[in-house]
């Protein structure tokens, strides 16, 4: 699944690390939109087919909620929170490579849910339709 790193979570390590392990990330300012408001980005990263790896749920949740009580579809918002860099690596790689398309479309993820490979497939089966 590819992840759109907002504003707030760039660190070129963390980017350059995960495509180095295979994933697709896009960083708003090689996306030359670095600066906008958090609408704008959660609007590029669905138009990208990304979730969205933030750190600021302050503002996402409300957009997240707006967005559904509007009818408006979101590719997936990952709110992280405050990690080293190796730990949140790992949960970011681990997110990148358990969600699908599918399963991150329209939602509010935090990246605690992926501590662990355990963790991170019991919280894909919980998403997954019976």
């Amino acid at each position: 699944m590819p992840l759109y790193l907002d504003d707030c979570l760039i660190a070129r390590q963390v980017a350059r690390q995960l495509r180095a392990a295979g994933h697709l990330i896009y960083v708003t300012s090689e996306l030359g939109v670095e600066g906008k408001d958090d609408e704008a980005h959660l609007e590029n990263a669905t138009r990208l087919g990304a979730v969205i790896a933030t750190q600021n749920r302050k503002d996402f949740d409300p957009l997240h909620h707006t967005w559904q009580a509007s009818g408006r579809e979101h590719a997936g918002i990952l709110v992280t929170q405050w990690l080293h860099i190796g730990p949140r690596l790992d949960r970011l790689s681990r997110a990148a490579r358990m969600l699908t398309p599918e399963l991150a479309a329209n939602q509010l993820m935090v990246l605690g849910q992926f501590r662990t490979e355990a963790a991170g497939a019991d919280f894909i089966r919980a998403l997954s339709p019976q």
